[in-house]
């Protein structure tokens, strides 16, 4: 029922959703909203992002605490079926069974919830039409270019009022982070930030987490959706934002594969090279369009090699040089030698794997293409209607 009712309601909120929110959204994802974050940092100048200073803005349990009734203020805004409206209401406020007790939900939304996701979008909404109202829109970024043209210029009205600059804003969210790039001052950064929680606080009834909220330079670089984002100076000479991929992720990860390798000597050894590179081919990937990933790789690479040998030599009671002269080679042309063993697997298919090893793996070319207004949405050259893309999707639109 939540499933039907989500292809109800997503292709209606992907009309009006704000395109600087990214989080669990149709052909959007974390690459994209990275991408947006180091294309608002990048100018073409030096002196131009002498002073970029960055909210990290973090909601504190957002989930937990989503205001029901707001929420619903903000569903009625666009559906005004009320049978629909009552059956999501009974969801929203359904509650969840947890250790054999049952919980009322007398705020949030439960994570993990095939609706969630679109309700969590739906609340910070209200949150991102803010943004554009007092920072993001054509006319705020005239008028703010007028008034400090002005202060430049030292006209007249600008000195009998005493004018103060006022600085380019920047936005980008996902989901319930989000990140605003302040072009100014630590001290209009402080005031954007009370600003934003002034309205978090008073209209949404969210909680800013200060202690996690911080404000950054971008020299200084600064974590978003698992990258960190900082600006170096490229070969050239210039600055420009890259991404890294931070340490403290490295670490956890590096630790988990060690940990899995260290003891289960009773598994069989082609389901863990199996699980061993599902894990790295997952974790290469998030990170496949990220700078200066060599060094990383090239540490997980050996840490990964080394580790495995030794759980084989453990497991089998065996030289490791021995094992290594009888695995250890390369499975095709080109690429770094690695371990290659052959077996019977948990389901019963044998053949031979190989070790997924890094160190040859190049950067990832991230592709930018103009994100749709609404992916549901077709529109045809030869054709003057817009029509939805799903059949199924139309009729439910046609119904609310």
């Amino acid at each position: 029922m939540q499933r039907a009712m989500l292809m109800a309601m997503e292709p209606i909120w992907e009309s009006d959703f704000h395109p600087a929110s990214y989080g669990f959204r149709p052909a959007r994802s974390v690459h994209h909203a990275i991408r947006a974050v180091k294309l608002q940092l990048q100018d073409s100048g030096e002196q131009s992002t002498a002073g970029r200073w960055v909210i990290e803005g973090d909601l504190a349990s957002y989930f937990d605490t989503v205001h029901h009734r707001l929420l619903m203020k903000g569903i009625r805004k666009r559906i005004a079926d009320q049978r629909f409206l009552a059956l999501l209401w009974k969801f929203i406020k359904a509650g969840c069974v947890d250790r054999e007790l049952f919980r009322a939900a007398s705020e949030g939304v439960p994570q993990g919830g095939v609706i969630s996701p679109l309700l969590s979008n739906i609340m910070l909404h209200e949150f991102d039409a803010w943004m554009e109202r007092n920072y993001l829109n054509k006319k705020v970024r005239k008028d703010r270019w007028a008034w400090n043209f002005a202060i430049l210029k030292q006209r007249p009205i600008a000195v009998r009022e005493s004018r103060q600059w006022k600085p380019a804003v920047a936005y980008c969210r996902y989901a319930d982070d989000f990140v605003i790039v302040v072009k100014g001052t630590r001290e209009h950064a402080e005031a954007v930030r009370e600003a934003c929680r002034g309205f978090l606080e008073g209209e949404l009834k969210l909680t800013l987490n200060m202690e996690k909220t911080h404000i950054t330079h971008v020299n200084d670089g600064f974590v978003f959706l698992g990258h960190r984002i900082i600006r170096k100076r490229g070969p050239r000479g210039s600055m420009r934002p890259v991404t890294t991929i931070p340490w403290e992720k490295y670490r956890g990860f590096a630790g988990r594969l060690v940990k899995q390798l260290s003891g289960n000597y009773g598994m069989n050894r082609m389901d863990l090279m199996e699980s061993l590179n599902r894990q790295i081919v997952g974790w290469a990937a998030f990170y496949q369009y990220t700078d200066y990933t060599a060094t990383m790789f090239k540490k997980l690479d050996r840490s990964v090699f080394w580790k495995f040998g030794y759980w084989l030599a453990r497991k089998y009671r065996r030289g490791f040089r021995s094992l290594m002269r009888d695995h250890v080679l390369a499975p095709a042309p080109g690429q770094a030698k690695t371990w290659v063993l052959e077996g019977l697997n948990s389901r019963g298919w044998y053949g031979a794997v190989a070790l997924r090893r890094l160190v040859t793996s190049r950067k990832g070319r991230f592709t930018w293409r103009t994100l749709m207004e609404n992916p549901y949405i077709l529109r045809g050259e030869t054709r003057r209607t817009i029509e939805s893309r799903y059949p199924d999707v139309a009729f439910a639109m046609s119904n609310t």
